[in-house]
């Protein structure tokens, strides 16, 4: 590789290095624990210095460390109780009359049977604090959530349940959350599914090992948490024959000529084709047209693109330390747990023995598909309202995610469209996305 790009290659390194380390997270860790400052009594400054410990508590490298955070923002939330504060420092475009991320899954069937409403990303579910009639909300509808990354601590992660009128239940990003949830809210009901949990299996039309004809697929937005630098760092070591193909979209300023002089670095800029915001239905070929699929992040959510590329019978690539909620599914059937040296060789070796694997199989048999997936979310509810003295005499809709959670069938969707109607009229929110695009969304079915 030409001398001129040894620089750019190290600074890149190095800064991922760096982001990953143990050490240099806990000092930071320190940092913003020490920017959460002693006890504070206005109720805003209360809010910012829980933001700085939850900071804290995802950067902590130890569990005691996170715990002793968790016991800190846990005393200045109590000292918040019966306190109102403005949410929009803390969650982008708060004020706003649509939770776009989000489905009803159950009607109100009456005052001892509550109906069931989903709502994803953390900055949405905190919207719901605008009411006025917020209790009256609680009364009418389960609250399910699901929060977006891990560790999960942030301010509507803590906050939110503490002042929310009710239980809610939360779905996870990954399996560490099952302890952490509860930690952080003693009104939280943790349900071990994923926004990985959600993927229909309908959507994918599966091909012959021998009609693949792409070595590696990516399915990855371009933020720098996916670290598409170590699949060019690999791809310099690796014949020039291999296939490979990244489909995704700019986000936090990144975009695809910010991939293309990356992968300059390393002298492999002409060896992918990128697709950039395509179809899904060309997301869903590609997928099934690869031997492999890719994912190099190290942390994040749950990663639905593990599960998306399942269905689509191909095996995927995941490191065996990340913290990705998806690494759960990946077994002898579904794909590899790599380590970080020698990618090279290992995504060669994974490409030789591709059609040894059966993860659309696997999937199906152990129903980690949106089907499967209704059946326990549903289970967990009839089973919390049950214990609280309610009623259960109707089961939830099923539903799938992509990008925003919408009613599978067409008969659900006309039988819970006065649900809607009545949480606009009573509440002043309009649920889902528009019509026209739930309809896109849904497909035929």
């Amino acid at each position: 590789m030409p001398i001129l790009t040894l620089l750019p290659r190290l600074r890149l390194e190095t800064k991922d290095r760096l982001r990953h380390n143990r050490v240099i997270r806990d000092w930071m860790s320190l940092a913003a624990a020490l920017r959460a400052g002693g006890a504070r009594h206005d109720a805003q400054a209360l809010a910012r210095s829980i933001a700085h410990l939850c900071e804290a508590a995802r950067l902590a490298g130890s569990e005691d460390r996170r715990i002793e955070m968790e016991r800190r923002i846990s005393e200045r939330i109590a000292a918040l109780q019966g306190r109102n504060i403005n949410w929009e420092p803390f969650t982008p475009l708060w004020r706003t009359d649509a939770i776009e991320k989000a489905v009803v899954l159950k009607r109100c069937v009456g005052p001892r049977e509550r109906g069931v409403l989903l709502v994803l990303f953390e900055y949405q579910w905190a919207r719901l604090m605008q009411l006025s009639n917020l209790e009256e909300f609680a009364r009418s509808y389960t609250l399910v959530v699901a929060p977006t990354w891990s560790a999960p601590h942030s301010l509507p992660n803590c906050l939110f349940p503490a002042l929310y009128p009710d239980s809610l239940v939360s779905l996870i990003s990954d399996p560490d959350d099952l302890p952490i949830l509860p930690r952080l809210s003693s009104r939280t009901r943790v349900v071990p599914l994923y926004c990985s949990s959600w993927v229909n299996p309908q959507w994918f039309q599966p091909k012959e090992f021998a009609d693949k004809d792409i070595d590696i697929v990516m399915l990855a937005n371009f933020a720098t948490y996916k670290r598409h630098f170590a699949l060019f760092q690999a791809l310099a070591e690796m014949p020039r024959s291999t296939r490979v193909v990244l489909i995704g979209q700019s986000l936090n300023g990144r975009t695809a000529e910010t991939l293309r002089r990356e992968a300059a670095l390393y002298g492999v800029q002409d060896r992918y084709r990128l697709y950039e915001n395509t179809s899904d239905a060309v997301v869903f070929d590609m997928l099934a047209r690869a031997k492999i699929s890719l994912i190099l992040s190290l942390r994040e959510g749950s990663c639905v693109a593990v599960v998306e590329s399942i269905m689509a019978d191909t095996p995927v690539g995941l490191y065996e330390d990340a913290a990705v909620g998806s690494r759960v599914f990946i077994n002898a059937q579904t794909g590899r747990l790599l380590r970080r040296k020698g990618l090279a060789r290992q995504l060669m070796e994974f490409i030789e023995s591709a059609d040894r694997f059966s993860p659309r199989a696997w999937a199906l048999e152990n129903r980690i598909d949106c089907f499967g997936s209704t059946e326990v979310l549903n289970q967990a509810l009839k089973q919390h309202a049950l214990e609280r003295g309610e009623e259960w005499t109707e089961d939830i809709a099923a539903h799938h995610w992509r990008p925003n959670p919408t009613l599978i069938f067409e008969a659900d969707r006309h039988r819970l469209q006065p649900a809607y109607d009545d949480i606009q009229l009573r509440f002043g929110f309009r649920i889902g996305a528009e019509p026209q695009a739930m309809a896109r969304a849904a497909g035929k079915s």
